[in-house]
């Protein structure tokens, strides 16, 4: 009796599947999160005979099962309580139910430690590649390390990583080489350490993967009074008007949280949340930024801080995708003029979190200084046309004296200036 009364539920329950599928006749919230696209595959007769038909047509099944959603989430929703895993991927749930990313685990912990010799490379290439945008084409350099969970709370990482803690962290020794080259950064992982403990405000989510909504606004602000006493900018200022608590977290202040696909979420405190303008000099033009990084950048953009502050919004996500023409149609750095358009900026920002400070701008700075410096060749077809013209040449000759340096010299100096004046016109255009 019982063996009846079980294959009637399972074919009642089939019935109910097959009926929802079919129908959608109750709503059914879908699931957060990377959900790849399903089809119908096709049947060939390769496909058949090879067997890859029917792996993918029982993938197809199962992906379009109705209630699929919500048996998805009540999946994980045992898994997580009974047994503290998450469905995301490299995601750890944390002490206190705090979600983090594996890697910001590893990298806080000196896990991928680049080694002091090739920060001391990367940083001495920064620092040149700093000087010459400013010296030849006036463009300000700056790199903003952003926060990242596993620095910001420490407590929260499980014992089990805390065996393979390293002495040095990448985060730790590029602010430390950086200081002393003097290449200009902001540290805001030291500056949200500062304020850990007197903030009003939650500075990084407990279930977000990036700084919470009120820290970026922080961040935003210090990088604005950064520009404007640094490099003397027109950069407007900014003015909260008030900022809003609220018991449910908006925007990616719960970005990791969503994609568990929970049927109850994990709680998290209020989080603030600035209403703000800004007061701009109008008779003065914003100046042009090209920022290169990682998703931390999103957080900058969307809330219309960059397009308040800077006349463009152009973006290097990964130092490989070009925004905001990807937004359209996939575009991609391989695809653009690189120098010239590094050399049409006022200013370029590095900004990326601790999880790729073993490769800081993504392979933007090794790039940028290489073709910057393919101009060797240009300075020696100058050289070549100041010898060969009698006129030039005396004029050269002359400063040579003035300046008592060696004609050679003289004219290396010449030929130097003509190619940086080809740069500036190309900027101007």
């Amino acid at each position: 009796m019982v063996k009846k009364i079980l294959f009637v539920m399972v074919l009642i329950l089939l019935c109910v599947f097959a009926l929802q599928k079919k129908t959608g006749l109750i709503h059914s919230k879908g699931l957060e999160g990377f959900v790849p696209k399903d089809s119908v595959p096709r049947l060939t007769g390769e496909s058949w005979m090879n067997g890859t038909f029917q792996s993918a047509y029982g993938t197809h099944v199962n992906n379009s099962l109705g209630f699929r959603s919500d048996l998805v989430r009540l999946y994980n929703q045992i898994d997580f309580s009974l047994f503290g895993v998450p469905h995301a991927n490299k995601i750890v749930v944390g002490n206190g139910n705090y979600l983090i990313a594996q890697q910001y685990i590893e990298a806080s912990l000196g896990y991928d430690f680049a080694g002091k010799a090739a920060i001391d490379r990367s940083v001495e290439l920064m620092k040149a590649l700093q000087d010459k945008l400013e010296q030849t084409a006036k463009v300000h350099f700056l790199v903003l390390f952003v926060p990242d969970k596993g620095t910001f709370y420490p407590e929260i990482i499980p014992q089990r990583y805390l065996k393979k803690k390293q002495e040095l962290t990448n985060y730790a020794y590029y602010v430390e080489r950086c200081k002393s080259a003097g290449v200009n950064f902001i540290d805001y992982n030291a500056w949200f350490l500062k304020m850990k403990d007197t903030s009003r405000y939650i500075l990084y989510p407990k279930t977000g993967i990036h700084w919470s909504t009120y820290g970026s606004t922080l961040a935003i602000d210090s990088m604005m009074n950064y520009l404007r006493i640094r490099f003397g900018m027109n950069i407007p200022r900014l003015a909260v008007d008030s900022i809003v608590v609220s018991k449910k977290a908006r925007y990616e202040d719960d970005d990791i949280g969503r994609t568990l696909n929970l049927v109850r979420p994990l709680s998290y405190p209020p989080m603030a949340y600035p209403a703000f303008h800004f007061i701009a000099d109008t008779t003065k033009p914003k100046p042009r930024a090209l920022f290169v990084g990682d998703s931390f950048y999103w957080q900058l953009y969307y809330p219309g801080f960059i397009a308040n502050n800077f006349s463009n919004n152009e973006f290097w996500y990964y130092n490989k995708d070009v925004y905001p023409e990807t937004f359209n149609a996939p575009k991609s750095t391989a695809r653009i003029n690189y120098i010239h358009e590094i050399l049409s900026q006022d200013l370029v920002v590095l900004i990326q979190t601790n999880a790729a400070y073993g490769n800081v701008g993504y392979g933007f700075v090794q790039q940028a200084w290489q073709g910057l410096n393919s101009s060797g060749d240009r300075v020696k077809e100058f050289e070549t046309s100041i010898r060969n013209t009698p006129e030039w040449l005396e004029s050269v000759r002359q400063k040579a004296v003035k300046n008592n340096v060696s004609l050679d010299e003289q004219i290396h100096r010449d030929a130097v200036y003509m190619v940086e004046q080809d740069i500036m016109n190309s900027k101007k255009k």
